[in-house]
């Protein structure tokens, strides 16, 4: 069975009204066309004591939202809450769903900082207009003169 592009049209708009229940942004939630159709939505977690850590709201047919967190040196994911009930619900409700498990774990949403941001903030400065530094000129040339019977001397 091959997924319908129709599927994944119908996918994007729905995963994107979740991620701005949650307050993310539309480019924060992807759909990956595979067999069963699967979307994801990229953002972390900040406990009030540690460093952020990388969650992923996922959702597909067979499971409907699953809340998973990297875990480990691998970075490898695993299913910390699944919402039960509708595969496809509201997004106001899978809003509150993954907030009530971000403070289960004692945790905050926070919008993933992603390489590309970085890079772009990086060459931000370089987008700017370049400040004009005074010109050079050149130097006015020594002028040396020698008096006469005498040895040569700067002026």
């Amino acid at each position: 069975m091959t997924t319908e592009p129709s599927d994944e049209n119908a996918l994007i708009p729905y995963l994107r009204a979740v991620a701005a229940e949650l307050g993310l942004l539309a480019e924060d939630a992807a759909v990956e066309p595979a067999d069963p159709l699967y979307g994801q939505i990229r953002f972390a977690g900040r406990p009030a004591d540690g460093p952020a850590k990388h969650l992923l709201l996922t959702w597909d047919r067979r499971d409907g939202w699953q809340l998973n967190a990297a875990g480990g040196r691998s970075g490898s994911l695993h299913v910390v809450a699944t919402l039960p009930g509708e595969i496809r619900p509201a997004p106001r409700a899978v809003a509150d769903f993954t907030l009530e498990a971000l403070a289960d774990r004692g945790e905050r949403l926070i919008r993933r900082q992603y390489d590309g941001d970085r890079l772009s903030i990086l060459l931000d400065r370089y987008a700017e207009p370049a400040k004009r530094r005074p010109r050079r000129t050149a130097a006015a040339p020594m002028r040396y003169s020698r008096p006469p019977n005498t040895a040569w001397s700067r002026p």
